[in-house]
């Protein structure tokens, strides 16, 4: 059974919002997903993981895309590992 975390940023102070996005993504353990619901869109966390994490490390769909209400369901593919 895969475990999907929601979260909604909209209430959250601009600033304070991709702190908050990216924190609940790093603590989601392989395979879990994350529902993003937020009121732009939310490539610049698409962009994010692709840098540092790789295109072969997640998963990224639109459930809504706009133009009030954006959400993603973002699913970690491969749980990051430990440098030897």
């Amino acid at each position: 059974m895969s475990v999907r975390t929601r979260l909604d940023v909209r209430g959250v102070e601009p600033k304070n919002r991709f702190e908050c996005i990216m924190g609940a993504y790093e603590r989601l353990l392989e395979l879990e997903s994350l529902e993003l619901t937020v009121d732009h869109d939310p490539k610049c966390m698409y962009y994010t993981l692709r840098a540092t994490q790789g295109d072969e490390a997640f998963s990224f769909d639109y459930l809504d895309d706009g133009p009030e209400t954006w959400r993603v369901l973002v699913q970690k593919l491969h749980a990051e590992t430990a440098a030897p």
